[in-house]
């Protein structure tokens, strides 16, 4: 180096080194900020928070101020918070109506916030109108700026102009204004020290909204939007006992140990919800859910301890409603997974009580619920493909393609050219005249199919409306109704061929009073294996009305589409059935005086817990 620095001097002179050195940045100025000897009335609104850069105070941040007078040389480090919020009270004198002069106290406020190159300034004061008026009097709005001396010069000009204050108040606001609204303050200095450590719910309002326990927790609102729930808990959550809550100074929520006179900003239950908060972020769809629904039935426990008089069944619109909440099921577009739901509620309900719930079944409700709604978009594609309601189906025979005979099908292979009302079976021609060629069969009265005017070869299901055309349903719906006029909105009738001639001629018989012959023995579809069991008496108030039970067990409807729970069913609610016959009603009327004069056990067959019920016994035992 020393050679080095020979040759540099042997070409350049001697000063090469002083003015080859490295220049030395200029120090940067910190403002130091004036403390003026008169009592502070700033109020603060809200403390703000730091604005950090790499873990640092930026220099335009930085400043110093005198905490007390009398040593000016004792210069402490301060810094400027943004969103800072804090106003200044000042009298101005007003004479009334009654020529008596009043003094009026108004607020000025001064707020900070980030800007590109520093801290940003506004002043707004406001003068309420002497009569009451919602215009105010005068009213003062300075647009941001980066200047504070200069704002607040022009503030005050303003205010000596146009506001009316009195020598006193002018007087009194003749200072440095991040003095005279506190920043320069040992107290608001010590606050922003704290929230760097201490985390601080900030409360503009009567109570903390949810963006404010968003920020108390660090949490985004559109990131952490799926966990959502943590914040909603979070802030539903009681204090224990012994604290208790209160507005601080700042609007920071402040809590407060009755026992110990201990006061803190953090929350008793900070670290528990972040801790959750942290670990939903960290797991998977399924981990998310099964935490979800862990805490749900704990809760759902803990209420019970705590009001065991009052506490609904777990299977309740609550939480159903919150089940359906976690696994994303909208229950008033997707009413059909309410009774999904209420499976998964008292299986989940199961295992809780057993142990821990497992992810995997986790997994399998969600497969349930995508197989569910597969499922209901199937059945509305064919309700809306075969243009038939719920009763046509029920009397439809053999769905829209070709019927067979049943009892030569496996081995000729026939088509069947009628049906059976009586037997509820599809016969050829040669296997009817067979099988009903003596006994009682012999009195059956078939309903022959109409071939289909257009392919002639299929069974006619439908008349057109329009021409009175009978066509099987392929024709109808692919050839047929492109013809039909589009501004007629055209529905086709249902061929009924279950139709019994000979049971409207019994049952007009009764009405009129007539004798009547043997009943008929009509086979009951639900006896078939191919059929399933009939729908539960709370489906006749349509899909948006679910039935539930109270604590008493006493059964309500209720419909999360308008909110509403009724005991009993109105009348302009319920889907009426058809009226029962006059045999059916005979024969229930018979048997229930014979069970009246029975001496053997009471219990009907159908309420027997654990027994299959016997349908081949008769229609009579069904019809309680």
């Amino acid at each position: 180096m020393k050679a080095l620095n020979k040759i540099r001097s042997s070409i350049g002179g001697e000063n090469v080194e002083a003015e080859t050195a490295r220049a030395v940045p200029p120090e940067t100025k910190v403002s130091i900020v004036r403390v003026k000897p008169q009592p502070a009335k700033h109020k603060v609104i809200s403390y703000g928070v730091r604005k950090l850069v790499d873990g640092d105070v930026p220099e335009p941040y930085r400043f110093q101020y005198l905490p007390d007078p009398e040593q000016p040389e004792d210069l402490h480090p301060g810094v400027i918070p943004t969103f800072f919020s804090a106003g200044v009270p000042v009298d101005r004198e007003v004479v009334d109506d009654q020529g008596i002069e009043r003094v009026r106290q108004d607020m000025i406020y001064f707020h900070t916030r980030e800007g590109d190159t520093g801290p940003e300034y506004q002043v707004v004061y406001t003068q309420q109108d002497e009569n009451g008026g919602e215009t105010p009097a005068h009213s003062m709005v300075l647009e941001w700026t980066n200047d504070v001396d200069a704002i607040w010069v022009e503030a005050l000009q303003q205010l000596e102009d146009h506001a009316g204050l009195s020598e006193d108040a002018l007087a009194f606001l003749d200072a440095d204004p991040l003095w005279l609204f506190g920043i320069a303050d040992a107290a608001t200095q010590r606050a922003l020290e704290k929230t760097a450590v201490v985390p601080m719910l900030r409360c503009m309002g009567q109570r903390p909204i949810l963006d404010e326990w968003f920020a108390y927790l660090n949490a985004d609102e559109k990131g952490d939007n799926n966990y959502r729930w943590v914040i909603e808990s979070f802030a539903e959550c009681e204090l224990p006992e012994p604290w208790t809550s209160f507005k601080g100074v700042g609007s920071v929520v402040c809590y407060l140990n009755n026992e110990t006179n201990e006061t803190t900003w953090k929350h008793p239950f900070y670290d528990y919800f972040a801790q959750l908060l942290s670990h939903c972020r960290r797991s998977t769809p399924e981990e998310h859910i099964k935490l979800r629904i862990n805490r749900v039935l704990w809760s759902y426990e803990a209420e019970s301890q705590t009001d065991v008089q009052s506490q609904m069944p777990l299977v309740s619109p609550k939480y159903v409603k919150v089940l359906g909440e976690i696994l994303d099921c909208n229950l008033i577009d997707e009413p059909f997974m309410v009774r999904t739901l209420k499976t998964f509620l008292k299986a989940f309900s199961q295992m809780y009580h057993d142990g821990e719930l497992d992810t995997q079944e986790v997994t399998f409700c969600l497969d349930i619920v995508k197989n569910e709604r597969a499922k209901n978009s199937v059945a509305k594609q064919l309700a809306l493909e075969d243009g038939l309601g719920d009763k046509d189906k029920d009397n439809d025979v053999g769905g829209s393609g070709q019927m067979y005979c049943i009892e030569c099908f496996h081995n000729e292979g026939n088509a069947a050219h009628l049906y059976c009302p009586e037997c509820g079976d599809c016969l050829c021609m040669s296997c009817f005249e067979r099988l009903h060629a003596k006994g009682k069969r012999a009195a059956h009265e078939p309903n022959h199919f109409i071939p289909c005017v257009m392919c002639k070869s299929m069974p006619a299901k439908l008349q057109c409306t329009y021409t009175r055309g009978k066509y099987c349903t392929d024709c109808y719906y692919r050839k047929h109704a492109k013809t039909l006029p589009k501004f007629l909105d055209l529905k086709p009738l249902k061929i009924d061929y279950k139709r019994s001639a000979k049971l409207e001629r019994e049952e007009k018989a009764r009405k009129q009073g007539a004798p009547v012959e043997s009943g008929m023995t009509i086979v009951d579809p639900e006896a078939k294996d191919t059929f399933s069991k009939p729908a539960p008496l709370e489906t006749t108030l349509g899909d948006k009305w679910h039935a539930f039970y109270d604590l008493r067990g006493v059964k309500y409807y209720y419909n999360f589409e308008t909110q509403e729970s009724m005991r009993r069913p109105q009348d302009e609610l319920i889907l009426f059935q058809a009226p029962e016959d006059a045999s059916k009603a005979a024969d229930r009327k018979e048997v229930l005086q014979k069970l009246a004069l029975s001496k053997e056990p009471r219990l009907m067959p159908q309420w027997e817990e654990g027994k299959e019920h016997d349908r081949s016994k008769g229609d009579n035992q069904t019809s309680y």
